[in-house]
């Protein structure tokens, strides 16, 4: 796993784009990838950076990779980021996998506005995803 540079963000949001995936990363918020033999990225997960918390997203695998533990080995090693303040809105199917990792469902009341609003904008948007909050395991 590695953190990417801000001149890097680009090579993140190529692989967004071969791959079709909804992600993208912004400068100066944290972005890490994975990296197969080749130095290709496999795998990209960002941190955004709002007012009074962080939402983890971007989270996408390259196909070919998919099911090999590539996702728990770039999100295990991103939790050194991971603060009291880390929520991340996972599709409904991958609830057990987030869950394992340290986040819990919780409900949008009492959450930062920041947070919420985004949340509730994707609902809107017909996705099937939870509000999930990172706890740092102890």
């Amino acid at each position: 796993m590695q953190w990417l540079s801000d001149a890097e963000m680009p090579l993140a949001n190529k692989f967004y784009r071969a791959y079709k995936f909804r992600g993208k990363a912004k400068r100066h918020d944290p972005c890490a990838v994975v990296r197969d033999g080749q130095h290709s990225i496999i795998a990209c997960g960002c941190l955004r950076q709002l007012t009074d918390s962080q939402l983890l997203a971007g989270v996408a695998v390259a196909p070919d990779w998919q099911g090999r533990g590539v996702a728990r080995l770039l999100l295990k090693s991103m939790a050194e980021k991971y603060d009291t303040q880390t929520y991340t809105f996972p599709y409904r199917h991958l609830v057990p996998f987030y869950a394992s990792l340290g986040f819990s469902e919780v409900a949008p009341a009492g959450q930062p506005s920041a947070i919420v609003d985004r949340f509730h904008t994707y609902e809107k948007q017909g996705r099937d995803i939870v509000l999930m909050h990172y706890r740092r395991k102890n």
